[in-house]
Parts: structure tokens; C-alpha cells; sequence
């Protein structure tokens, strides 16, 4: 299974919106669709913020099949349309 750590690609806390947006995106187009993928968050801001990108693909098609909530990070299996 692919994944997506956006844990690495900033600061705790630091993360806009955009960036996390744009990364998604960004890694969508790169494994394709018709899949599972694996995105690690961090708990809070980010996570509200993968949470709101599914909710605006889910018109395409993309939805959470698993989310798992830990100390500090959110692991998400995501469907990819």
C-alpha cells in the first residue's frame, strides 16, 4: 500500500492548510487512483484539515474507509477514486 507521511513534511503545528492540501493532491496524481492509500497526520490541525480535503473530493469519489487516532499522530486509510 502506498502512503503519505505528512508528519515529515513540516513542523508539528506548522502546517498550512494549503501545503496539506497541495500534498494530497500532489501525491494523488502521483499513485493514481482506484486504490487504498495510507496518509499519517498529526492529531488536531492536520487532521482537520485531511479530514475536510476527503470531504471535498468525496464528489470524486474519494472517502476514509479506516481512521486511527494515537497519542499524537492520525493514521487514515483513504480510498482513491
Amino acid at each position: 500500500m502506498e502512503s503519505l507521511d505528512l508528519t515529515t513534511d513540516v513542523e508539528k503545528g506548522t502546517c498550512e492548510s494549503g501545503s496539506t492540501y497541495m500534498s494530497l493532491l500532489r501525491f494523488w496524481l502521483e499513485v493514481g487512483g482506484n486504490k487504498e492509500v495510507k496518509v499519517i497526520a498529526w492529531k488536531g490541525r492536520q487532521e482537520g484539515q485531511v479530514d475536510n480535503w476527503v470531504s471535498q473530493m468525496a464528489d470524486k469519489g474519494v472517502k476514509i474507509v479506516d481512521k486511527k487516532i494515537n497519542s499524537e499522530k492520525v493514521t487514515y486509510i483513504i480510498y482513491l477514486s
